[in-house]
């Protein structure tokens, strides 16, 4: 994950508040219609292991039979939690293709998620933070006078994720990925960590419920404690290495650091 955006539209977004927060409200409505569905039970995780079998096989299938299953239900159904969790898997597509060096292919991998988001009408804040963390994940194949446009674009969007929704982990996380990743010439390092902090306060779900994302409180917690090695704040990298580690055991990001921290 790389970097994040400036603001405009300011006026149209405040126009359209009343829009966004109904929409903001329809994934957890939208999650009781395919509480049955078998495909979309579980789907965050499902696709992370599709993920992480593809890289120990070198073979995608996995990732391209949910693709083409979750297109087949958006043409059924058609409802944007589905193009949302399309474009999920879009994000883990690109780095499954980046890591195999085949960077065209993540680049286009890329920007079909980042289409269908920017496609979608009435877009919440699960919508805008996924926006955010593909066009941040695109700059690095969007090089010269194109990525500083695209940096404000993803804090822009970020900004409107937390806007919609204070209480979404995902939209502060990607907000601080951005300024994480933005070096100190061009002003960043100055937000991380006050997002970090925000975002791993926050539940990583509001409902508990298989079919809604859950991602960007681990990766937060992972992020935090890197930030605290980097500015040798060693009591508070133990901190948070020692929260973050009791509720995710098994995140084999946070688990890394442990090595950093002996001694320490």
């Amino acid at each position: 994950m790389k970097n994040l955006i400036v603001f405009a539209l300011l006026l149209g977004a405040c126009q359209n508040t009343g829009t966004d927060v109904l929409a903001a409200q329809s994934y957890t409505q939208q999650a009781t219609v395919f509480q049955a569905d078998n495909l979309l039970n579980g789907v965050q995780q499902k696709i992370y292991n599709a993920f992480v079998q593809g890289m120990m096989t070198q073979k995608d299938e996995q990732l391209a039979q949910i693709k083409t299953d979750l297109a087949t239900l958006y043409q059924q159904k058609n409802q944007n939690l589905i193009q949302y969790w399309r474009a999920y898997l879009a994000y883990y597509h690109a780095i499954y293709a980046l890591k195999l060096s085949k960077k065209d292919l993540a680049e286009q991998y890329t920007d079909e998620g980042i289409d269908l988001l920017d496609e979608m009408k009435g877009k919440n804040s699960e919508d805008y933070a996924m926006l955010a963390l593909l066009q941040s994940f695109s700059i690095q194949f969007k090089m010269g006078i194109k990525a500083p446009f695209i940096s404000s674009t993803v804090k822009s969007n970020a900004e409107k994720a937390m806007q919609l929704d204070k209480e979404n982990p995902r939209g502060y996380f990607v907000y601080a990925s951005s300024d994480f990743y933005t070096p100190e010439q061009y002003g960043g390092g100055k937000e991380a960590e006050q997002y970090l902090l925000k975002a791993v306060a926050l539940p990583a779900q509001k409902v508990q419920n298989a079919l809604l994302p859950s991602w960007g409180k681990e990766e937060a917690y992972e992020m935090l404690v890197k930030l605290y090695i980097k500015k040798e704040k060693w009591t508070e990298a133990k901190k948070y290495f020692q929260e973050g580690i009791a509720v995710y055991p098994n995140s084999y990001g946070i688990n890394q650091l442990a090595s950093k921290l002996v001694g320490k």
